[in-house]
């Protein structure tokens, strides 16, 4: 699998994963997610995972689940102090 979206229904929020290749080449899989603050700014969040070949890659999308996509969210939010509606 290479794509994913996970809608998170409580937040209104929708997670998505793909997968790609970095400029150095390595297999890298892509999070992201818009929320809007609390001043009502819509924001966009991410991060990378990096994986040595596109097998385990397709793998962890594969895997993603609402549970991984919750805690992604929170973690982020947390982070980058983000405060939401």
């Amino acid at each position: 699998m290479n794509f994913k979206i996970i809608a998170l229904p409580e937040t209104q929020t929708e997670i998505c994963l793909h997968r790609d290749c970095n400029e150095e080449g390595q297999e890298i899989v892509c999070i992201k997610t818009f929320v809007t603050n609390s001043a009502g700014t819509e924001l966009m969040l991410g991060t990378q995972a990096k994986f040595n070949n596109a097998s385990c890659a397709q793998r962890f999308v594969a895997d993603y689940s609402e549970v991984s996509a919750k805690e992604f969210l929170q973690n982020c939010l947390k982070e980058e102090k983000i405060w939401t509606n």
